[in-house]
C-alpha cells in the first residue's frame, strides 16, 4: 500500500467498477485477457499510424493527410494531457487492483487520459467519418474503437475517467480536425502556415514539461513510482516522430502531391507492403534504441524525426519516381 498518496472520493468508484471486472477476469476468464490484449493493440501508436499511412500512399492523399493529422493532433494533445495530470495508474491508486501481468510492460507512465483509446478513437474514428454512408463499417469501427477502450479497463490498466476522456479527446478532433484540414485546402499554402503552427505549438509544451510544470514525487522503496526526467525524455521522443510525420505530410501536399490511384492497383500493393514493412521495422528499431535505451536527446531527436519524414516525405518522393518510370 503507498501511504503517502491520497485520492479524491470521486476515484473510488471507479476503483470498485475495476475491482468488480477484476473479479470477473480472475474468476477463471483470464482466457479473456488475451483476446484483448490483441484488441488494445489496435490502440498502439504503431497500428493506427500505419493505417493512416497505407491510405496516404496507396488509396487517397487527401484522406492520408487527415487521418496522420488526425494520429498527430491527437498524440500531441494527449501526451501532454499526462505530463500537466500526473495520474497514476489504477494499482498504484489502489493496492487492490492487480492489473493483467499481460498487459503491464505496455502500460509506463502516467495514466491520464488512456492514449490507446484517444488513438484508436481519433484515427479509427476518422476512417469511420471517411465511410460514414457505408453504414456497416461505420457502425463495426465504432463498435471496435469502444472495445478497445473496455480492453483498458478489463485489462485493469486505466480508470473509466482515463478511457472516457481519450475517447472523448480522440472523436472531438474527428471534427475538428476535418474543419482545419478542409481551411488548408482552400489554397495549400495554408499547410506551410499549419506547419509552423504545429511546430510552435510542440516546441512551447516541451519547452513547458521540461521546464515549468511540477510532478508528483512520490516513493515505493525509495524508488521513484514515475520518473519525471524520463516521461519528459519518452515525450520529446515521441514529439520528434510526430513532428516529423505531420511536416512531412504537410510539405508534401504543398510541394510535392500526388495521386495514388495514378500507379496501377499492383504497384500500390507493392508500395504499400514495402512502405509498411519499412515502417514497422524502423519503428521497432529506432524505438528500441531511442526510448529503451535512452539515448541522449541530441541523438534520439533527429532519428525520430527523420523516421517521421521517411514515411510522409521521403518515401513517397521515392515511390512517385518510380510511378512516373512504371505507371
Amino acid at each position: 500500500m503507498i501511504e503517502c498518496l491520497s485520492n479524491p472520493g470521486w476515484i473510488n468508484p471507479q476503483i470498485d467498477f475495476l475491482l468488480f471486472l477484476q473479479n470477473i477476469r480472475t474468476g477463471h476468464l483470464e482466457i479473456f485477457d488475451k483476446f484483448f490484449l490483441s484488441i488494445t493493440i489496435f490502440g498502439e501508436f504503431w497500428l493506427p499510424t500505419l493505417i493512416c499511412a497505407v491510405t496516404y500512399w496507396c488509396i487517397d492523399f487527401r484522406a492520408g493527410i487527415y487521418l496522420f493529422s488526425l494520429a498527430g493532433f491527437n498524440s500531441i494533445i494527449a501526451h501532454f494531457l499526462k505530463m500537466i495530470a500526473c495520474v497514476y495508474r489504477p494499482w498504484v491508486l489502489s493496492d487492490k487492483i492487480h492489473p493483467s501481468e499481460l498487459a503491464i510492460p505496455f502500460a509506463k507512465g502516467y495514466s491520464f487520459p488512456s492514449g490507446h483509446s484517444a488513438m484508436s478513437s481519433a484515427v479509427l474514428g476518422g476512417v469511420a467519418y471517411l465511410v460514414r454512408r457505408k453504414k456497416i463499417a461505420c457502425v463495426l469501427l465504432i463498435c471496435l474503437v469502444l472495445l478497445i477502450g473496455f480492453s483498458r479497463l478489463w485489462l485493469g490498466v486505466h480508470t473509466p475517467q482515463d478511457v472516457v476522456c481519450g475517447l472523448l479527446l480522440g472523436f472531438t478532433l474527428v471534427f475538428v480536425v476535418k474543419k482545419i484540414i478542409d481551411w488548408a485546402e482552400e489554397n495549400p499554402n495554408r499547410y506551410l502556415y499549419l506547419a509552423l503552427a504545429v511546430n510552435i505549438l510542440v516546441i512551447l509544451a516541451v519547452i513547458y514539461i521540461r521546464y515549468f510544470n511540477t510532478y508528483r514525487m512520490d516513493y515505493v522503496n525509495g524508488e521513484l513510482l514515475v520518473n519525471p526526467e524520463k516521461t519528459i525524455y519518452v515525450t520529446t521522443v515521441i514529439y520528434s516522430y510526430l513532428l516529423g510525420l505531420l511536416n512531412g505530410c504537410f510539405l508534401c501536399r504543398r510541394f510535392f502531391p500526388f495521386n495514388p490511384k495514378d500507379a496501377s492497383v499492383k504497384n500500390r500493393i507493392i508500395r504499400g507492403f514495402v512502405g509498411g514493412t519499412v515502417m514497422v521495422l524502423m519503428l521497432k528499431y529506432i524505438t528500441e534504441y531511442t526510448i529503451m535505451h535512452e539515448w541522449s536527446l541530441k541523438f534520439a531527436i533527429p532519428c525520430m524525426l527523420l523516421t517521421g519524414l521517411f514515411v510522409t516525405l521521403i518515401y513517397p518522393l521515392i515511390f512517385q519516381r518510380f510511378t512516373k518510370r512504371n505507371p
